[in-house]
């Protein structure tokens, strides 16, 4: 049921009673929930394919590659992502395939290996096993962390002092270090550096260095995985953001690719509508931004709507440290080789804290090939072999080949990959840069080497090589910094420090990664959850935890032989296109 009115209504405009920016999987769950909740809704997307940092490419029409799920928790059966799809009629549709529970993650040093298991007490167990001398401090650390960790409700807890009131009720005593940097917890009990860097080298799932990181950020990304393992869904990141737009199509929205907003209309400090950078304009009483959140506030809002307080706080928000990703296509079959796990490789022990400030924020006196050899001995690294996460999907790789992803945290600085500033959006002219061509080549090398590192003879068998920059994520998703993962997960800027989904403009909401709920796919989500909910004013969290669909049980139509996630996302996007015409 429509709920647009004429005194929101952009005149000459086609009106919609919401409109979602961006297709990320924060958009596209927003998106999902208000089409499904009786909004006629319209989604807009500036590249050509839906889901952001969802989706997935293909090259040489042979390897198909992740942009950025890599693994994610909480997907079992009463899990907080399953949840969420259930509440739009989603369970029945995507498939969580399992890493391995005896160690989905394996951290590999020089002279040591150490598996992440299922469950907090392996957990434990593992790091005795690999530490003998220092157990009682092991045991009074993850301790700490699974009290904190097991009382945070991830849904709740980020997003309001309430919630927070709740957790510490929950937690007890241990709520004292939930805001304390992890750093100061892991020095309370004088680990050694190398069991410190064992115990936070996953920094990289949330992209914040430990002397920053709150304990409760930290120890929530444990529980994810620990209470139920981790997953991948079958067929892919595509099949998320595609199963989302068939939610939004089939309750009569829309979605628009190749639409990029120009600003968001506002008048009375409210919203009218959006505009696009060709000038089309849409009307609806409301905006749902999954765009950044710099770029939402300062460009498409504009400073002469904000109060001069919010554009400061705005202009001072620290941005996560971006990623380099380098993508590979090997001509061997790795799945008989190496279990289903991701590895993360450690070149040294040096205590992780370090390692960033030197390598990725201070840099101290390093030219850049000062800083490249640097990278090259001590930079650890992240990798995915998707192959063998999803081992049927028929455009992974060719039979007896595999597809892998190599990842780390990067340089943000314009002037490391041999720029003056940032390019504006559109112009990719940096592309052609020698030195920025000479800085991308060089860390691909040395994620080679990372991998070859745990993978012994992986560089023999390369035969597609390709990577990304801050500056591939920037121009692909318009993100402050090239991140991401939106703001920093830092003490100041963690849970009801961030950005909740209202805002100061009436009818403007917020979703993505810079909101309370933070980065990665869960977060994200939930974000998306909750602004709908505002939108529709509705406790949407509350009802879809007792059993609410929204919509229409679509979810057992059977799909057609030929459906994969990749096309019918892109159909989706050209049918909604194609039927206003």
């Amino acid at each position: 049921m429509s709920v647009a009115t004429s005194d929101h209504r952009t005149p000459d405009a086609e009106a919609f009673d919401a409109i979602v920016i961006g297709s990320g999987i924060g958009g596209m769950t927003a998106a999902a929930y208000l089409a499904a909740g009786g909004r006629r809704t319209l989604v807009l997307e500036a590249y050509d394919v839906i889901g952001g940092c969802t989706h997935v490419f293909r090259r040489a029409g042979k390897w198909e590659f992740d942009v950025g799920v890599h693994y994610l928790g909480d997907c079992g059966p009463e899990g907080q992502i399953p949840t969420v799809l259930r509440g739009i009629g989603l369970d029945k549709k995507i498939e969580f395939l399992p890493l391995d529970p005896g160690g989905f993650d394996t951290i590999v040093f020089p002279d040591l290996t150490l598996e992440i298991p299922v469950g907090w007490d392996n957990y434990r167990d593992n790091l005795i096993q690999a530490f003998p001398n220092e157990e009682k401090q092991i045991r009074a650390v993850v301790g700490v962390l699974q009290r904190i960790g097991s009382s945070i409700d991830h849904s709740r807890t980020p997003a309001s002092l309430l919630g927070n009131a709740a957790f510490a009720l929950r937690c007890g005593l241990d709520a004292r270090w939930a805001l304390r940097p992890l750093t100061h917890l892991l020095d309370s009990q004088k680990l050694s550096s190398r069991l410190k860097a064992a115990m936070s080298v996953q920094y990289g799932t949330y992209a914040s260095p430990p002397h920053r990181t709150p304990v409760a950020v930290h120890a929530f990304m444990l529980q994810n995985f620990l209470s139920s393992g981790a997953y991948f869904p079958k067929g892919g990141g595509q099949v998320l953001s595609a199963r989302l737009a068939e939610v939004v199509v089939a309750h009569g929205g829309e979605i628009r690719t190749r639409a990029a907003v120009r600003r968001i209309l506002v008048r009375d400090k409210t919203v009218t509508g959006v505009e696009l950078e060709d000038g089309t304009r849409f009307s609806a009483p409301a905006v749902v931004s999954n765009a950044d959140i710099k770029q939402t506030y300062l460009n498409l809002v504009g400073r002469k709507h904000l109060r001069r307080i919010t554009a400061r706080r705005v202009e001072r928000f620290r941005m996560s440290q971006p990623f380099f990703n380098c993508y590979l296509g090997l001509d061997i079959d790795l799945s008989a080789r190496m279990p289903n796990t991701n590895f993360y490789s450690v070149p040294s022990s040096e205590d992780v804290t370090s390692l960033f400030e030197d390598l990725a924020e201070n840099r101290p006196g390093y030219s850049r090939d000062e800083l490249i050899e640097q990278a090259r001995k001590r930079l650890p690294a992240y990798v995915s072999v998707t192959t063998i996460k999803d081992p049927d999907n028929p455009h992974g790789a060719p039979a007896g080949s595999t597809v892998l992803e190599v990842m780390t945290l990067a340089p943000a600085e314009a002037d490391f990959w041999g720029l003056d500033s940032w390019p504006e959006p559109g112009d990719d002219s940096y592309r052609r840069n020698p030195e920025y061509l000479r800085a991308k080549e060089a860390f691909t090398e040395i994620m080679i080497q990372r991998a070859a590192e745990v993978i012994p003879g992986l560089a023999d068998h390369v035969v597609w090589r390709e990577a990304a920059t801050p500056l591939t994520q920037s121009r692909y998703t318009r993100a402050s910094g090239g991140t991401p993962y939106g703001l920093e997960m830092s003490i100041t800027q963690f849970g009801p420090f961030r950005p909740g989904v209202r805002t100061e403009i009436g009818g403007l909401y917020l979703c993505g990664a810079g909101t309370a709920w933070g980065p990665a796919v869960e977060s994200a989500m939930l974000s998306g959850l909750h602004a709908a909910a505002a939108v529709l004013d509705r406790d949407l969290d509350r009802e879809i935890r007792a059993g609410s669909v929204l919509g229409d049980h679509h979810d057992y139509a059977a799909d057609p032989p030929e459906w994969e996630p990749l096309a019918a996302a892109k159909q989706l996007a050209r049918r909604t296109s194609r039927s206003r015409n």
